[in-house]
């Protein structure tokens, strides 16, 4: 139990640190007023976690390590929702939509197609 916990807080601390690095460098970017670098953390994080359950060939640990560890902390559903909120507060209601939408469609897809690329 104790390796376990060692091996997805391993994982965590790598994640957490890649989504500040990434967040820090996609910060400025935006189209229509949308956050682009929580979209593009979340898209990438989907598309792993497909291509990771499609594959054969990760073991029990590795994918605790990369799951359960590095995604869940590099992934950001809680921020997601606070830059909806924000564009609530702020009147954008056409790019709430927009980004509401075109997130949890575009990470199904890239789920899907990570999946699809792992098991190929």
């Amino acid at each position: 139990m104790v390796k376990l916990l060692l091996i997805i807080g391993a994982g965590g601390f790598i994640g957490a640190i890649s989504r500040y690095i990434l967040s820090t460098l996609f910060s400025k970017w935006t189209i229509l007023s949308i956050p682009t670098a929580t979209f593009i953390i979340n898209v990438l994080g989907s598309l792993a976690l497909g291509f990771i359950y499609g594959a054969k060939h990760f073991s029990e640990d590795q994918i605790n390590f990369l799951s359960v560890g590095f995604l869940a902390s590099f992934t950001t559903f809680s921020t997601f929702n606070y830059e909806m909120l924000q564009l609530i507060k702020g009147g954008k209601n056409p790019q709430f939509l927009i980004y509401g939408a075109s997130m949890y469609f575009t990470c199904i897809f890239a789920s899907y197609w990570g999946y699809l690329w792992g098991s190929s």
